[in-house]
């Protein structure tokens, strides 16, 4: 039976993940603080009076600089504090939404990315809108077994944590979440809609940790499999809390 074996929030687009063991999910939103902050790199069309999705392009992220795979990053509930260290340097603290406190956090991109940056660094938030790569409030799920099998096709052991999903399942066979699509799901006692497959970018080909590209993971996709999809996006139909170690459970349609 298909188990949820990891739980994971990423705060700010294209930063360290932070794992949960618990989450309360809402209906037709994401999942809390997740990609709910960007770094804005240089102008971008973000309007703070009336924010909203912008497109990835405009914000620092994995995809354009590797190197922020280098940062170890935890976010702190209680006291919206983000902690950042750098190869296991000295840990740099900021809250998230004061923007006073954000300048040692730009100091350390600014050192860990330099010519990437193309002009004033700013943390942005729209509320109840997450920073994702769509603008739809779904949240996203990985099958380990799909991961490893891509890990023995290209001979290379592969964390899951590389794309960057919202839930981890095990228990499936590889690629059967698949089949899933258009169906409704029980993750514990919530149900969800699984909208679609996840198309890869070149974020996936990110080693978590080394911040470097070590392996071209959706040709590696398209080469074995004929696409480039792993993982897939889920609309939340309902408020309830799920935690690692429950089930993912198809629902069956009526007849």
């Amino acid at each position: 039976m298909p188990q949820l074996t990891a739980i994971t929030r990423f705060p700010v687009k294209g930063l360290g993940p932070d794992p949960l063991t618990t989450v309360p999910l809402r209906a037709n939103h994401t999942l809390p603080m997740d990609r709910a902050f960007a770094i804005e790199n240089g102008p971008s069309p973000f309007d703070a009076a009336a924010p909203g999705h912008v497109k990835k392009k405009h914000f620092l992220m994995l995809a354009g600089q590797a190197e922020l795979a280098r940062l170890i990053c935890r976010y702190t509930e209680f006291d919206g504090r983000y902690t950042v260290s750098l190869d296991g340097s000295t840990s740099i603290a900021v809250t998230l939404d004061d923007a006073d406190t954000h300048q040692p956090l730009f100091d350390c991109l600014q050192e860990l990315v330099g010519d990437a940056i193309r002009g004033p660094l700013r943390l942005v938030h729209a509320p109840d809108q997450a920073m994702t790569d769509i603008p739809q409030p779904q949240i996203s799920l990985i099958n380990a077994a799909s991961v490893r099998d891509l890990s023995t096709k290209v001979g290379q052991s592969l964390d899951p944590v590389r794309f960057r999903g919202n839930l981890l399942v095990d228990g499936l066979s590889p690629w059967e979440e698949f089949e899933l699509v258009g169906q409704e799901v029980r993750i514990g006692g919530v149900k969800c809609r699984v909208e679609s497959r996840i198309r890869r970018c070149a974020a996936t080909s990110v080693h978590p940790g080394k911040g470097e590209r070590d392996i071209d993971v959706p040709a590696a996709l398209f080469e074995h499999y004929g696409h480039m999809d792993c993982g897939l996006y889920l609309t939340v139909l309902e408020d309830g809390e799920i935690a690692l170690g429950e089930r993912l459970n198809p629902i069956a349609a009526p007849h």
